[in-house]
């Protein structure tokens, strides 16, 4: 009886098959057929190729090497090379006001600025006016949050942009116009003037440095800083040899200001001593000399001969003021002339 009423209101429940039945009631039809359904299979399908060129077009194949993963601490000094003369570690948005002011070796324009504003963190290797042996003024790693599908889309349709193989083997992004080499991927990100992957084994932080960068929202270090330091010292009228074999220093945040600790690191206990002396002399002249015309001196001033020079086993420890981060800038800039 049931099943007389369903054929009564839908027909047989297995129609038999004629040519008045080829052609299915519209109600029967396949979903497919719908213009809804079928803009939203096509909409899919578009997503998906585009999805899968997108992959292509940013990543480097499934058989290409991957980078070193970025930690963001004193292991990334790892990923930098050998042999540089200036090595920084930043939290870069709580450092901002002092990586935008420092000249480091080329890392300047809007791509650098950009490449900022994406970086959680930054350990970045400067070399002074001559090669590493690449050809590399610097080298640069960050974590963050990075375009790597955009950015390879970018990249790939500007004729400014080519793509080229390091000597790990991994694909990145070469403009001469920018003088900026390029890897993204959406965490990390490297970034150079020439191969943006250093070589083995990478550079290996000085043991006082741990402990120094403990809180800091910046830190590193700087080989052969006698010259500079020098120079400084002779501007204050000074004029001496400084026997500071490295210079390792701690940045730390004070309101919206900060504050520096400097470690000189000397061969012996004896230049440290002499150190100490010479800065003692230089900031007595300091406080004497007439910086009215002279605004950066002041500030360099000020934010240099601040604290008490004190020996601390074979090296020189100075504490800055706080002062702003242009002038703290200023002060590394001046120490370090790139």
């Amino acid at each position: 009886m049931v099943y007389q009423d369903c054929q009564k209101l839908n027909g047989p429940v297995f129609p038999a098959y004629s040519k008045q039945s080829r052609r299915l009631r519209a109600p029967e039809r396949a979903a497919w057929v719908y213009p809804g359904v079928r803009l939203r299979c096509i909409f899919w399908g578009c997503f998906t190729l585009t999805a899968f060129f997108l992959s292509c077009v940013s990543s480097p194949a499934a058989s290409s090497p991957t980078p070193e993963r970025f930690y963001g601490d004193r292991r990334d000094f790892t990923l930098m090379a050998e042999g540089a003369d200036l090595y920084i570690n930043a939290e870069v948005q709580a450092a901002r006001p002092i990586l935008d002011n420092l000249l480091l070796g080329g890392m300047a324009g809007a791509e650098v600025k950009d490449f900022l504003d994406m970086s959680r963190v930054l350990t970045a290797a400067v070399f002074e006016g001559r090669d590493s042996g690449g050809g590399q003024r610097f080298y640069a790693a960050a974590s963050g949050r990075f375009p790597a599908s955009r950015g390879g889309l970018f990249f790939s349709a500007s004729k400014d942009w080519e793509k080229k193989t390091s000597l790990s083997g991994i694909p990145y992004w070469h403009s001469d116009k920018s003088q900026l080499a390029v890897f993204l991927d959406p965490r990390n990100a490297y970034l150079s003037n020439g191969d943006p992957f250093a070589p083995a084994p990478g550079a290996q932080p000085p043991e006082a440095l741990e402990t120094l960068r403990k809180g800091a929202v910046l830190s590193g270090w700087m080989n052969d800083p006698a010259p500079a330091i020098g120079r400084i010292i002779a501007a204050f009228g000074v004029p001496a040899a400084i026997p500071a074999r490295r210079l390792i220093f701690a940045v730390y945040p004070e309101g919206g200001n900060y504050t520096a600790v400097l470690r000189f690191e000397t061969a012996a206990a004896a230049q440290a001593n002499a150190l100490v002396r010479l800065f003692t002399m230089a900031k007595a002249f300091a406080a004497m000399a007439d910086f009215s015309q002279l605004r950066d001196m002041e500030a360099l001033a000020r934010a240099f001969f601040a604290g008490t020079p004190r020996a601390e086993d074979n090296a020189l420890i100075l504490k800055t003021a706080v002062v702003s981060g242009r002038d703290l800038a200023l002060l590394f800039n001046t120490i370090s002339v790139y």
